[in-house]
Formats: structure tokens, sequence, C-alpha cells
């Protein structure tokens, strides 16, 4: 309704205001998980992954006159990315309800539909993404992180490193898609040893061209250098470079989900 309006008188609101009413209306939505039966286990687990002690948060929040009802709109300062970290964990905590999920799905994808311009995020399979290329996000990054669901550590490097990007962090963007490849081969190779260290033993048995194994160990070098170690020569990246980095390693991700270690 208010899209049409804001056409119609030629409005073209900013993200960072589209961002800050999505804040207010997924805050409204959070609301309701509060007169759910089981919202105090809901709490309790929501704190224990965001680091927080339940009870220490209840104290803090306590009254000698009357008890205080704590809400989860209250754990994290209420800004664009902490509203996304409580609605993921939100969907996680009833990942094995389906009816809940098809709600909770609905529900989001309506409410950013009622952006006028983008939010800088698109909404796939329970997961928010940094938007980028469009084609690119669904072929690499939604596909990496799907194929990543048999790897939950790496899958947490490559959300962090999402997260990261999205906060315009580079160097924690190269840091964890490190991490995630690093994790990914040791799983493969059946060993606990560093990705530099495994880069022999990857380029001998992942039967990739010369040319590919090139890139591949350029890119195990490059994030060695400058996400692993904080070398004297780390420069200054500039966004495309980074952003480069990330898409690379979701394509290595799609590459060695299909590799078999002989």
């Amino acid at each position: 309704m208010l899209n049409q309006f804001n056409s119609n008188f030629s409005i073209v609101p900013t993200k960072e205001e589209e961002q800050g009413a999505f804040v207010q209306r997924c805050g409204y939505f959070i609301q309701l998980f509060n007169k759910l039966p089981d919202y105090d286990k809901l709490y309790d687990w929501v704190c224990l992954e965001l680091g927080l002690n339940p009870n220490d948060v209840r104290d803090q929040n306590r009254s000698i006159f009357y008890p205080v009802k704590t809400y989860l709109n209250d754990l994290l300062p209420k800004d664009f990315l902490n509203t996304l970290k409580i609605l993921t964990l939100l969907r996680h905590y009833y990942s094995k309800d389906v009816e809940m999920l098809g709600i909770f799905d609905k529900k989001i994808t309506e409410i950013m539909g009622k952006a006028s311009v983008s939010l800088g995020i698109h909404y796939k399979s329970g997961a928010f993404f940094p938007e980028g290329e469009k084609l690119l996000d669904i072929e690499l990054v939604e596909f990496s992180m799907t194929s990543l669901s048999r790897y939950p550590n790496e899958e947490k490097d490559l959300r962090l490193a999402l997260e990261c990007y999205q906060k315009q962090i580079k160097n924690g963007v190269i840091e964890n898609c490190y991490r995630c490849i690093e994790g990914l081969v040791r799983g493969l190779l059946k060993n606990n040893s560093t990705l530099i260290d495994n880069k022999p033993t990857l380029m001998r048995s992942i039967g990739l061209s010369d040319h590919w194994r090139k890139i591949l160990a350029a890119y195990i070098e490059y994030g060695n250098e400058y996400g692993r170690h904080a070398s004297e020569n780390r420069h200054q990246f500039i966004d495309a470079e980074v952003e480069a980095y990330l898409y690379t390693t979701c394509l290595l991700i799609r590459l060695l989900v299909k590799f078999k270690a002989p």
C-alpha cells in the first residue's frame, strides 16, 4: 500500500530508512512470541545462543516491587543486523515445527515486501544473505549454505563471513572464508592439518587441471597471508576484492563438496 503511495508521489526512501522500518515491523512480530506457552524456554535458548546468561539478564531487569517480564526485543540494541540475528535464531528454534516455519517464512517475506527500496538482503530457506548479484547469490551463496548442512562449523564460518560482509568488516570476510575452506578440506582429507599444510595433498587429490590448481593455490596463499596471519604486507581491501574472495569461497565450496578424497 505505502509502496504505491511512494510511487505516486515520487518518494524514494533511503535504504537506511527502510531498514529502520523493517526493524520496527519485525519488532512487533517478535513480540508475538512472548505469548507462546514455551516462551521461557525459547528465551533461555536465544540468550545462550547469543552468549548471554538468561538468569543474569533476568536479574538485571528484576524489580523489588513486582516481577518484570523479559523480552527478546531487549536482548540486543535494536538495529538492523541485530534484528536479523534474533529472527535467524527464532526460526532455527522452530526448525522442526513445519507449521511454525510456514508462518514464520510467510511473515518475513511479507515484511520485506513492504520495503520500497532494497534492504540490502534477501531471504531464502530460513536464512538472510547480503544482497549481491542475484544469479550469483542463488547459484553460489545459497547453494553453499545448503551444501554445508553436513558441516555445521563451516556453515557457521560462512555465515560469519556473510555478516562481516554486510557490516563492511573486510578482514573478517577473508578470515572466516578461509576458516570455512580450511575446515571443509580437513573433513574431506580426514585430518586436522591447517589449510596451508593440506595444500599439497589437496592439489594431488582433487583432480583439477593445472590452471585450476593454480587458482586454488593462490586462494589458499592469499587467505593465509591476509586472513589467517597479520601480515606486514596486508593492504587496504577494496569492496570488489572482498566480494570476489567471498564468491570464490562459495565457488570452491561448490567444487569441494563434490570431491571425494581417495
